[in-house]
């Protein structure tokens, strides 16, 4: 279901930072249009125990254990997570690494483990559900009832908030590495884009769209409203 790539090529081959810019509001559009359909929105910061290795192999291992949260909460979501027929009911996740800013790493209920632990590497998410399957209620409640559930002896502590406004923004800061350059692209894990493992259309025309240098690109967009995030 996953479609982070365990290569890590480390490509930051863009050439701007408009274009990073393009890619996030792209994935903040994608999100946007579930959540006017419907769907949940829900923020994740998870917290990691120590893994040893470098950087690249505590992501590939934190992907890894991501996506077991991911599956137990599928198998929770649906009777048959692997069945064409329940495919558009499993949640979707966005998940990018993410440091913390050491001069206000402790902020908003941060601790000293938080900043020292690998360095401080954790996760950010977008996850998208909706309650038209087994769970009813919302994921912040479900999490809470269930936390022992989906955590994993790598996995320290999850926090859940559900987004109730300014998608764009949350999309922004959950990937605000990218624009910054402290990770690329290939270290953006996505679980399920939206039940058919393929890159939504609209990603890929914008990204397009900014690579064909179409001068009425810029002025388009913001006409439509897709805002190119610079993160907080």
């Amino acid at each position: 279901m996953s479609s982070y790539n365990n290569k890590h090529s480390r490509n930051f081959g863009f050439d701007s930072k408009e274009h990073l810019e393009v890619i996030t509001a792209a994935h903040a559009v994608w999100i946007t249009r579930f959540i006017d359909a419907g769907w949940d929105a829900y923020f994740f910061t998870v917290l990691f125990n120590h893994i040893s290795g470098s950087r690249e192999k505590r992501m590939i291992q934190m992907h890894q254990e991501i996506e077991k949260m991911y599956n137990r909460l599928a198998t929770r979501m649906v009777r048959k997570p692997r069945s064409p027929k329940w495919k558009g009911l499993l949640p979707i996740g966005l998940f990018s690494p993410d440091f913390p800013v050491r001069k206000f790493g402790l902020g908003e209920g941060g601790t000293i483990e938080d900043v020292s632990i690998n360095d401080g590497l954790h996760m950010h998410g977008i996850l998208l559900a909706n309650r038209w399957g087994r769970i009813p209620v919302g994921l912040h409640e479900h999490f809470r009832e269930k936390m022992d559930h989906y955590r994993t002896p790598k996995i320290r502590r999850i926090r859940i908030e559900p987004i109730r406004h300014s998608p764009e923004e949350v999309v922004g800061y959950a990937l605000k590495g990218l624009v910054k350059r402290t990770i690329s692209i290939d270290d953006i894990g996505v679980l399920n884009w939206g039940g058919d493992g393929v890159r939504p259309t609209l990603f890929s025309e914008l990204v397009r769209f900014y690579n064909t240098r179409d001068r009425n690109f810029w002025t388009s967009a913001k006409a439509n409203g897709i805002q190119f995030l610079r993160p907080v």
